[in-house]
């Protein structure tokens, strides 16, 4: 399979316009958090796909490394939410 630029920018966009829709509709705090993390995979998606475009003509971009960080941020998000929804929970 062989997928152009605009391909990849047309699904970093959606997921992060997923993300956002997530984030905006549902009225709790936990499940609001869980758009944060769509809208971080369509930044990693962007990133990703970025660098490995530009990397054909030129230096390698840190495109790869940047998606990875924000899919570290992304998970540590996800644990925080579980966080916030056990206290929640408990009372």
């Amino acid at each position: 399979m062989k997928a152009d630029l605009v391909a990849v920018l047309f699904v970093a966009a959606a997921l992060i316009a997923a993300g956002v829709f997530t984030a905006a509709w549902r009225r709790e705090l936990t499940a609001a958090l869980a758009g944060i993390p769509l809208m971080f995979a369509g930044a990693g998606v962007a990133f990703a796909g970025i660098a490995r475009f530009a990397a054909a003509g030129g230096p390698q971009l840190l495109g790869q490394e940047f998606a990875m960080l924000l899919a570290i941020a992304a998970t540590a998000l996800v644990a925080l939410g579980l966080g916030i929804a056990g206290r929640e929970g408990s009372r």
